[in-house]
């Protein structure tokens, strides 16, 4: 497995460059932390989706 060692060994110090990378400051861009849609009222599903779609044909 030194294919594995090699791969992780690379994989760190790709992570270490990236960090040490600073990220600009972007003008005239926000970026609010919020949802995008309001959530639906939908059931959760309990049960399988096989017995759900019967369930939905016959209704």
């Amino acid at each position: 497995m030194p294919n594995r060692v090699i791969i992780l060994k690379i994989y760190r110090t790709l992570l270490k460059i990236i960090v040490h990378k600073p990220v600009s400051d972007r003008l005239g861009r926000s970026e609010p932390r919020v949802r995008k849609r309001r959530p639906k009222a939908y059931l959760l599903m309990l049960q399988p989706r096989a017995v759900l779609r019967k369930i939905a044909v016959t209704a």
